[in-house]
Protein backbone atom coordinates (compact mmCIF):
# COMPACT_ATOMS: atom_id res chain seq x y z
CA UNK A 1 0.00 0.00 0.00
CA UNK A 2 1.09 3.61 -0.62
CA UNK A 3 -0.26 7.10 -0.46
CA UNK A 4 -0.33 9.24 -3.47
CA UNK A 5 -2.51 11.93 -3.82
CA UNK A 6 -5.07 12.97 -7.46
CA UNK A 7 -7.06 15.81 -8.48
CA UNK A 8 -10.91 14.88 -9.11
CA UNK A 9 -13.36 16.80 -10.80
CA UNK A 10 -16.46 17.52 -9.58
CA UNK A 11 -19.89 19.39 -10.34
CA UNK A 12 -21.33 21.34 -6.92
CA UNK A 13 -23.88 24.21 -7.30
CA UNK A 14 -22.43 27.51 -5.65
CA UNK A 15 -25.22 29.84 -4.85
CA UNK A 16 -23.77 33.65 -5.80
CA UNK A 17 -24.47 35.98 -2.68
CA UNK A 18 -27.11 37.26 -4.24
CA UNK A 19 -29.10 34.48 -4.54
CA UNK A 20 -28.66 32.94 -0.87
CA UNK A 21 -29.62 36.57 0.04
CA UNK A 22 -32.76 36.78 -1.84
CA UNK A 23 -33.79 33.16 -0.76
CA UNK A 24 -32.93 34.05 2.93
CA UNK A 25 -35.17 37.38 2.32
CA UNK A 26 -38.08 35.45 0.34
CA UNK A 27 -38.88 33.04 3.15
CA UNK A 28 -38.67 35.61 6.00
CA UNK A 29 -42.45 36.65 7.60
CA UNK A 30 -43.22 40.07 7.39
CA UNK A 31 -42.60 40.80 11.19
CA UNK A 32 -38.80 39.09 10.61
CA UNK A 33 -38.26 40.89 7.42
CA UNK A 34 -38.93 44.22 9.22
CA UNK A 35 -35.93 43.15 11.63
CA UNK A 36 -34.15 42.62 8.71
CA UNK A 37 -33.80 45.81 7.29
CA UNK A 38 -34.19 47.71 10.28
CA UNK A 39 -30.39 45.57 10.82
CA UNK A 40 -29.36 46.34 7.50
CA UNK A 41 -30.65 49.66 7.91
CA UNK A 42 -28.20 49.96 11.00
CA UNK A 43 -24.88 48.46 9.07
CA UNK A 44 -25.03 49.94 5.61
CA UNK A 45 -24.90 53.43 5.43
CA UNK A 46 -25.91 53.50 1.91
CA UNK A 47 -29.58 52.22 2.54
CA UNK A 48 -32.30 54.80 3.85
CA UNK A 49 -35.93 55.05 3.45
CA UNK A 50 -37.60 57.24 1.60
CA UNK A 51 -40.41 59.43 3.95
CA UNK A 52 -42.04 61.03 0.86
CA UNK A 53 -43.63 57.61 -0.54
CA UNK A 54 -46.40 57.06 1.07
CA UNK A 55 -47.31 52.95 2.08
CA UNK A 56 -50.39 51.78 0.25
CA UNK A 57 -51.32 49.33 2.95
CA UNK A 58 -51.53 52.00 5.56
CA UNK A 59 -53.62 54.09 3.41
CA UNK A 60 -56.13 51.23 3.52
CA UNK A 61 -55.91 51.27 7.40
CA UNK A 62 -56.27 54.62 7.70
CA UNK A 63 -58.90 54.59 4.96
CA UNK A 64 -60.97 52.28 6.78
CA UNK A 65 -61.18 49.92 3.95
CA UNK A 66 -59.46 46.97 5.98
CA UNK A 67 -61.79 45.32 8.64
CA UNK A 68 -62.80 42.59 9.72
CA UNK A 69 -66.30 42.07 11.02
CA UNK A 70 -67.17 40.60 14.92
CA UNK A 71 -69.13 37.32 13.69
CA UNK A 72 -66.41 36.80 11.33
CA UNK A 73 -64.92 33.72 12.69
CA UNK A 74 -61.47 32.16 10.85
CA UNK A 75 -61.45 28.25 10.81
CA UNK A 76 -57.91 26.87 10.30
CA UNK A 77 -56.62 23.22 10.35
CA UNK A 78 -55.19 23.67 13.75
CA UNK A 79 -58.12 24.83 15.75
CA UNK A 80 -55.81 25.81 18.47
CA UNK A 81 -55.27 28.90 15.68
CA UNK A 82 -58.55 30.38 15.33
CA UNK A 83 -58.49 34.17 15.12
CA UNK A 84 -61.43 36.48 15.96
CA UNK A 85 -60.98 40.15 15.09
CA UNK A 86 -63.20 43.08 16.31
CA UNK A 87 -63.97 45.66 13.54
CA UNK A 88 -62.00 48.84 13.90
CA UNK A 89 -59.00 47.46 14.95
CA UNK A 90 -55.13 47.31 13.55
CA UNK A 91 -55.28 45.14 10.87
CA UNK A 92 -51.18 44.82 10.17
CA UNK A 93 -50.76 44.66 14.60
CA UNK A 94 -53.38 42.74 16.29
CA UNK A 95 -53.18 41.63 19.91
CA UNK A 96 -54.97 38.57 21.37
CA UNK A 97 -56.22 39.87 24.53
CA UNK A 98 -58.31 38.90 27.83
CA UNK A 99 -59.15 41.21 30.34
CA UNK A 100 -56.53 40.02 33.31
CA UNK A 101 -53.32 38.25 32.83
CA UNK A 102 -53.07 34.91 34.67
CA UNK A 103 -49.81 36.19 36.15
CA UNK A 104 -51.09 39.24 37.39
CA UNK A 105 -54.23 37.14 39.15
CA UNK A 106 -51.81 34.44 40.62
CA UNK A 107 -49.04 37.42 42.01
CA UNK A 108 -52.19 39.18 43.99
CA UNK A 109 -53.06 36.28 46.06
CA UNK A 110 -49.45 35.07 46.42
CA UNK A 111 -48.51 38.30 48.03
CA UNK A 112 -51.83 38.68 50.14
CA UNK A 113 -50.97 34.63 51.53
CA UNK A 114 -47.42 35.14 52.42
CA UNK A 115 -44.53 37.66 53.57
CA UNK A 116 -41.60 35.38 54.00
CA UNK A 117 -38.95 36.94 51.23
CA UNK A 118 -37.76 33.23 50.26
CA UNK A 119 -41.48 31.75 50.11
CA UNK A 120 -41.95 34.49 47.58
CA UNK A 121 -39.14 34.05 45.80
CA UNK A 122 -39.82 30.11 45.06
CA UNK A 123 -44.01 31.32 44.59
CA UNK A 124 -42.71 33.77 41.87
CA UNK A 125 -40.72 31.28 40.08
CA UNK A 126 -43.42 29.04 40.09
CA UNK A 127 -45.91 31.37 38.80
CA UNK A 128 -43.53 32.42 36.30
CA UNK A 129 -42.84 28.96 35.34
CA UNK A 130 -46.69 27.89 34.38
CA UNK A 131 -47.73 27.61 30.47
CA UNK A 132 -50.55 29.27 28.96
CA UNK A 133 -52.77 25.82 29.87
CA UNK A 134 -52.22 25.79 33.60
CA UNK A 135 -49.77 23.56 33.84
CA UNK A 136 -46.26 23.87 35.74
CA UNK A 137 -42.99 23.03 33.67
CA UNK A 138 -40.06 23.06 36.03
CA UNK A 139 -39.61 20.71 38.82
CA UNK A 140 -39.17 21.36 42.38
CA UNK A 141 -35.71 20.19 42.33
CA UNK A 142 -35.05 23.00 39.57
CA UNK A 143 -36.97 25.19 41.36
CA UNK A 144 -34.98 24.78 44.67
CA UNK A 145 -31.59 25.51 42.55
CA UNK A 146 -32.63 27.87 41.01
CA UNK A 147 -33.73 29.63 44.56
CA UNK A 148 -30.75 28.65 46.36
CA UNK A 149 -32.32 26.64 48.85
CA UNK A 150 -31.64 22.85 49.31
CA UNK A 151 -35.20 22.63 51.14
CA UNK A 152 -37.61 20.64 49.28
CA UNK A 153 -40.27 20.19 51.69
CA UNK A 154 -40.54 24.42 51.52
CA UNK A 155 -41.03 24.27 47.65
CA UNK A 156 -43.56 21.70 47.65
CA UNK A 157 -45.38 23.73 50.64
CA UNK A 158 -45.33 26.91 48.39
CA UNK A 159 -46.29 24.97 45.45
CA UNK A 160 -49.67 23.14 47.29
CA UNK A 161 -50.54 26.83 48.48
CA UNK A 162 -50.53 27.85 44.62
CA UNK A 163 -52.36 24.94 43.62
CA UNK A 164 -55.42 26.23 46.10
CA UNK A 165 -55.04 29.18 44.59
CA UNK A 166 -58.37 30.27 42.18
CA UNK A 167 -58.27 28.98 39.24
CA UNK A 168 -57.88 25.48 41.30
CA UNK A 169 -55.95 22.96 40.04
CA UNK A 170 -52.88 26.15 38.81
CA UNK A 171 -49.64 24.61 38.95
CA UNK A 172 -50.24 21.25 38.66
CA UNK A 173 -47.68 19.12 37.10
CA UNK A 174 -50.07 16.47 35.97
CA UNK A 175 -53.56 16.09 35.20
CA UNK A 176 -54.13 13.64 37.44
CA UNK A 177 -53.05 16.45 39.97
CA UNK A 178 -55.35 19.10 38.53
CA UNK A 179 -58.44 17.29 39.09
CA UNK A 180 -57.36 15.58 42.16
CA UNK A 181 -56.72 19.69 43.85
CA UNK A 182 -60.30 20.33 42.13
CA UNK A 183 -62.17 17.57 44.21
CA UNK A 184 -60.47 18.57 47.18
CA UNK A 185 -61.30 22.04 46.87
CA UNK A 186 -65.04 20.94 46.62
CA UNK A 187 -65.61 19.35 50.19
CA UNK A 188 -67.27 16.32 49.04
CA UNK A 189 -66.63 13.03 49.80
CA UNK A 190 -66.16 11.15 46.73
CA UNK A 191 -63.83 8.10 47.36
CA UNK A 192 -64.46 6.21 44.16
CA UNK A 193 -63.89 9.55 41.73
CA UNK A 194 -60.90 9.40 43.79
CA UNK A 195 -60.02 6.07 42.91
CA UNK A 196 -61.12 6.62 39.32
CA UNK A 197 -59.05 9.76 39.06
CA UNK A 198 -55.56 7.74 40.72
CA UNK A 199 -55.40 4.20 38.85
CA UNK A 200 -58.15 4.34 35.95
CA UNK A 201 -57.46 7.58 34.13
CA UNK A 202 -56.35 6.43 31.10
CA UNK A 203 -59.39 3.71 30.99
CA UNK A 204 -61.38 6.98 31.65
CA UNK A 205 -60.17 8.89 28.92
CA UNK A 206 -61.19 5.67 26.54
CA UNK A 207 -64.53 5.23 28.07
CA UNK A 208 -64.33 1.88 29.24
CA UNK A 209 -66.70 2.03 31.88
CA UNK A 210 -67.46 -1.38 32.32
CA UNK A 211 -63.55 -2.56 32.61
CA UNK A 212 -63.20 0.09 35.49
CA UNK A 213 -66.70 -1.21 37.02
CA UNK A 214 -65.31 -4.65 36.65
CA UNK A 215 -61.56 -3.51 38.09
CA UNK A 216 -63.53 -1.69 41.12
CA UNK A 217 -66.05 -4.07 41.63
CA UNK A 218 -69.43 -1.71 41.34
CA UNK A 219 -72.12 -1.09 38.79
CA UNK A 220 -71.47 0.52 35.22
CA UNK A 221 -74.52 2.97 35.92
CA UNK A 222 -72.07 4.29 39.11
CA UNK A 223 -69.59 4.47 36.69
CA UNK A 224 -70.77 6.38 34.07
CA UNK A 225 -72.03 8.66 36.75
CA UNK A 226 -68.81 9.29 37.94
CA UNK A 227 -67.14 10.26 34.60
CA UNK A 228 -69.62 12.64 34.02
CA UNK A 229 -69.59 14.11 37.53
CA UNK A 230 -65.71 14.07 36.95
CA UNK A 231 -65.96 15.59 32.99
CA UNK A 232 -67.04 18.65 35.50
CA UNK A 233 -63.82 19.15 36.44
CA UNK A 234 -61.29 21.55 34.34
CA UNK A 235 -58.47 20.23 32.67
CA UNK A 236 -56.97 23.39 31.85
CA UNK A 237 -57.21 25.47 34.53
CA UNK A 238 -55.71 28.94 32.78
CA UNK A 239 -58.43 28.57 30.17
CA UNK A 240 -60.20 31.71 30.92
CA UNK A 241 -57.27 33.80 31.50
CA UNK A 242 -54.86 36.13 28.91
CA UNK A 243 -51.64 33.61 28.45
CA UNK A 244 -48.60 34.92 30.87
CA UNK A 245 -47.06 36.42 27.58
CA UNK A 246 -50.09 38.11 26.01
CA UNK A 247 -47.81 40.18 23.43
CA UNK A 248 -49.41 37.77 20.44
CA UNK A 249 -49.37 39.66 16.97
CA UNK A 250 -50.20 38.16 13.42
CA UNK A 251 -48.83 40.22 10.74
CA UNK A 252 -50.29 39.37 7.28
CA UNK A 253 -48.23 39.48 4.31
CA UNK A 254 -50.69 40.31 2.05
CA UNK A 255 -54.21 41.18 2.44
CA UNK A 256 -56.85 40.78 -0.23
CA UNK A 257 -59.79 43.78 0.05
CA UNK A 258 -62.91 43.93 -1.75
CA UNK A 259 -64.67 46.82 -3.08
CA UNK A 260 -68.32 46.88 -4.91
CA UNK A 261 -67.55 48.31 -7.68
CA UNK A 262 -63.57 47.62 -8.42
CA UNK A 263 -63.70 43.53 -6.86
CA UNK A 264 -60.76 42.15 -4.68
CA UNK A 265 -57.53 44.03 -4.95
CA UNK A 266 -54.59 42.44 -3.37
CA UNK A 267 -52.08 44.56 -1.38
CA UNK A 268 -48.69 43.34 -0.41
CA UNK A 269 -47.74 44.12 3.19
CA UNK A 270 -45.03 46.76 2.61
CA UNK A 271 -44.44 47.69 5.78
CA UNK A 272 -42.55 50.71 4.74
CA UNK A 273 -39.96 47.97 2.85
CA UNK A 274 -41.31 49.18 -0.73
CA UNK A 275 -39.25 52.86 0.32
CA UNK A 276 -36.08 51.94 0.21
CA UNK A 277 -33.27 53.78 -1.52
CA UNK A 278 -29.74 54.96 -1.78
CA UNK A 279 -28.34 57.86 -0.10
CA UNK A 280 -27.97 60.36 -2.58
CA UNK A 281 -25.17 62.25 -0.29
CA UNK A 282 -23.05 59.07 -0.23
CA UNK A 283 -23.78 58.47 -4.00
CA UNK A 284 -22.68 61.88 -4.96
CA UNK A 285 -19.28 61.64 -3.20
CA UNK A 286 -18.19 59.16 -5.76
CA UNK A 287 -17.85 62.40 -8.48
CA UNK A 288 -15.28 64.07 -6.34
CA UNK A 289 -11.65 64.14 -7.78
CA UNK A 290 -10.34 64.27 -4.47
CA UNK A 291 -11.94 61.05 -3.04
CA UNK A 292 -9.39 58.43 -1.77
CA UNK A 293 -9.25 55.31 -3.23
CA UNK A 294 -10.08 53.22 -0.04
CA UNK A 295 -12.84 55.29 0.41
CA UNK A 296 -14.09 54.97 -3.11
CA UNK A 297 -14.42 51.12 -2.48
CA UNK A 298 -16.31 51.10 0.64
CA UNK A 299 -18.74 53.07 -1.13
CA UNK A 300 -19.21 50.63 -4.10
CA UNK A 301 -19.00 47.98 -2.33
CA UNK A 302 -21.83 49.17 0.35
CA UNK A 303 -23.46 50.80 -2.92
CA UNK A 304 -23.89 47.43 -4.29
CA UNK A 305 -24.66 45.15 -1.60
CA UNK A 306 -27.99 47.95 -0.94
CA UNK A 307 -28.67 47.42 -4.60
CA UNK A 308 -29.14 43.59 -4.49
CA UNK A 309 -30.67 43.75 -1.08
CA UNK A 310 -33.53 46.58 -2.00
CA UNK A 311 -33.42 44.27 -5.42
CA UNK A 312 -33.82 40.97 -3.07
CA UNK A 313 -36.71 42.34 -1.01
CA UNK A 314 -38.61 44.07 -4.08
CA UNK A 315 -38.71 39.80 -5.49
CA UNK A 316 -39.93 38.92 -2.70
CA UNK A 317 -42.78 41.33 -2.52
CA UNK A 318 -43.14 40.31 -6.70
CA UNK A 319 -43.21 36.68 -5.60
CA UNK A 320 -45.44 36.71 -2.57
CA UNK A 321 -47.75 39.18 -5.20
CA UNK A 322 -48.18 36.50 -7.87
CA UNK A 323 -48.98 33.72 -5.49
CA UNK A 324 -51.73 35.63 -3.81
CA UNK A 325 -52.88 36.47 -7.29
CA UNK A 326 -53.65 32.95 -8.70
CA UNK A 327 -54.65 31.96 -5.18
CA UNK A 328 -57.58 34.64 -5.11
CA UNK A 329 -58.21 33.18 -9.11
CA UNK A 330 -58.34 29.62 -8.53
CA UNK A 331 -60.64 29.76 -4.85
CA UNK A 332 -62.77 32.56 -6.13
CA UNK A 333 -65.74 31.20 -4.63
CA UNK A 334 -64.35 30.54 -0.89
CA UNK A 335 -63.65 34.26 -1.05
CA UNK A 336 -67.75 34.53 -2.43
CA UNK A 337 -68.63 32.62 0.57
CA UNK A 338 -68.61 28.91 -0.15
CA UNK A 339 -66.51 28.11 2.67
CA UNK A 340 -66.54 24.21 0.68
CA UNK A 341 -65.66 25.31 -2.57
CA UNK A 342 -61.74 25.15 -1.70
CA UNK A 343 -60.40 24.28 -5.07
CA UNK A 344 -57.72 21.60 -5.18
CA UNK A 345 -54.34 23.63 -5.93
CA UNK A 346 -50.51 22.29 -5.00
CA UNK A 347 -47.02 24.00 -5.32
CA UNK A 348 -46.37 22.55 -8.27
CA UNK A 349 -49.23 24.23 -10.20
CA UNK A 350 -48.67 27.79 -8.66
CA UNK A 351 -45.15 27.04 -9.43
CA UNK A 352 -45.85 26.84 -13.18
CA UNK A 353 -48.46 29.14 -13.43
CA UNK A 354 -45.82 31.94 -12.01
CA UNK A 355 -42.95 30.38 -13.82
CA UNK A 356 -40.82 29.56 -10.22
CA UNK A 357 -39.59 26.93 -8.73
CA UNK A 358 -41.68 24.52 -6.48
CA UNK A 359 -39.00 24.98 -3.63
CA UNK A 360 -39.53 28.39 -4.42
CA UNK A 361 -42.95 28.69 -3.68
CA UNK A 362 -42.62 26.57 -0.50
CA UNK A 363 -40.18 29.36 1.23
CA UNK A 364 -42.76 32.24 -0.11
CA UNK A 365 -45.25 30.87 1.41
CA UNK A 366 -43.94 29.23 4.75
CA UNK A 367 -45.07 30.85 8.03
CA UNK A 368 -47.16 33.54 6.07
CA UNK A 369 -50.68 34.81 6.47
CA UNK A 370 -53.09 36.37 4.32
CA UNK A 371 -55.62 38.80 5.44
CA UNK A 372 -58.78 38.26 3.64
CA UNK A 373 -62.59 39.73 3.82
CA UNK A 374 -63.15 36.10 5.04
CA UNK A 375 -60.74 36.69 8.02
CA UNK A 376 -57.15 35.53 8.32
CA UNK A 377 -55.58 32.48 7.38
CA UNK A 378 -51.88 31.04 6.56
CA UNK A 379 -51.28 30.95 2.77
CA UNK A 380 -50.80 27.20 2.97
CA UNK A 381 -54.22 26.71 3.91
CA UNK A 382 -55.32 27.36 0.46
CA UNK A 383 -53.19 24.59 -0.50
CA UNK A 384 -54.49 21.02 -1.00
CA UNK A 385 -54.05 17.70 -2.78
CA UNK A 386 -57.22 16.71 -5.36
CA UNK A 387 -59.86 14.03 -5.06
CA UNK A 388 -61.78 12.35 -7.22
CA UNK A 389 -65.71 13.19 -7.55
CA UNK A 390 -68.26 10.98 -9.74
CA UNK A 391 -69.75 14.40 -10.99
CA UNK A 392 -68.03 17.91 -10.92
CA UNK A 393 -64.34 17.11 -11.21
CA UNK A 394 -61.79 17.25 -8.47
CA UNK A 395 -62.51 18.58 -4.85
CA UNK A 396 -59.52 19.84 -2.53
CA UNK A 397 -58.39 17.46 0.69
CA UNK A 398 -59.31 20.94 3.03
CA UNK A 399 -63.16 21.22 1.43
CA UNK A 400 -63.73 17.51 2.79
CA UNK A 401 -62.26 18.54 5.89
CA UNK A 402 -64.35 21.70 6.30
CA UNK A 403 -67.55 19.31 5.86
CA UNK A 404 -66.32 16.71 8.07
CA UNK A 405 -66.05 19.22 10.41
CA UNK A 406 -69.46 20.88 9.75
CA UNK A 407 -70.52 17.39 10.04
CA UNK A 408 -69.77 16.70 13.06
CA UNK A 409 -70.75 19.76 14.97
CA UNK A 410 -74.23 19.32 13.61
CA UNK A 411 -74.62 15.16 14.30
CA UNK A 412 -76.62 13.93 17.45
CA UNK A 413 -74.99 13.37 20.34
CA UNK A 414 -76.56 10.40 22.03
CA UNK A 415 -75.71 8.75 18.03
CA UNK A 416 -72.45 10.10 16.81
CA UNK A 417 -71.32 9.12 13.11
CA UNK A 418 -68.74 6.96 12.41
CA UNK A 419 -65.77 7.14 10.42
CA UNK A 420 -68.05 4.57 8.09
CA UNK A 421 -70.89 6.89 8.16
CA UNK A 422 -68.98 10.19 7.10
CA UNK A 423 -67.03 7.44 4.42
CA UNK A 424 -70.61 6.54 3.08
CA UNK A 425 -72.17 10.40 3.47
CA UNK A 426 -69.01 10.98 0.74
CA UNK A 427 -70.22 7.98 -1.02
CA UNK A 428 -73.43 9.37 -1.75
CA UNK A 429 -72.19 12.55 -3.19
CA UNK A 430 -69.67 10.55 -5.52
CA UNK A 431 -67.01 11.27 -3.42
CA UNK A 432 -64.71 7.57 -2.99
CA UNK A 433 -62.96 8.52 0.03
CA UNK A 434 -61.16 5.34 1.94
CA UNK A 435 -61.96 5.17 5.32
CA UNK A 436 -58.40 5.41 7.17
CA UNK A 437 -58.27 8.71 4.77
CA UNK A 438 -61.47 10.00 6.81
CA UNK A 439 -59.83 8.56 9.87
CA UNK A 440 -56.52 10.81 9.27
CA UNK A 441 -58.88 13.75 8.33
CA UNK A 442 -60.47 13.64 11.80
CA UNK A 443 -57.32 13.40 13.97
CA UNK A 444 -55.55 16.20 11.59
CA UNK A 445 -59.13 18.19 13.02
CA UNK A 446 -58.18 17.09 16.30
CA UNK A 447 -61.53 15.31 16.55
CA UNK A 448 -62.01 12.33 18.82
CA UNK A 449 -63.57 9.16 17.12
CA UNK A 450 -67.54 8.59 17.45
CA UNK A 451 -67.47 6.45 20.93
CA UNK A 452 -65.13 9.47 22.37
CA UNK A 453 -67.66 11.82 21.34
CA UNK A 454 -71.30 10.41 22.31
CA UNK A 455 -72.53 11.88 25.73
Amino acid sequence: MSNKFSTLQVQRPILAPFLRQSISLLQLPIGDLAMVIEQELQNNPLLELDEKIADPVQSLIKSGELHQNLDQFVKIEDESSKIDFRDGEMVDERPITRDLTLEDHLLRQLHFEVSDELQLRIGRLIIGSIDETGYLTISCEEIAGLVGTHDLALVEQVLSLIQGFEPTGIASRNLKECLLAQLKSKNTDHPMAICIINDHLEDLGKKKYADIAKKIGIPLEDVKNLARFIATLEPRPARNYRPINDSIYIKPDVFIVHDPADGYQINVNALGINRLKINSTYKNLLNRADLKEHERSFILEKMESAQQFIKGVEQRGQTIRKIAEYILEKQKDFFDGNYLALAPLTLKDVAIAINRNESTISRAIKDKYIDTPKGMFPIRFFFSQAIATADNGPTSAQSIKEEMRELIEDENKSGTLSDQDIQRHFETKGIHIARRTINKYRQALKIPSSHLRKE
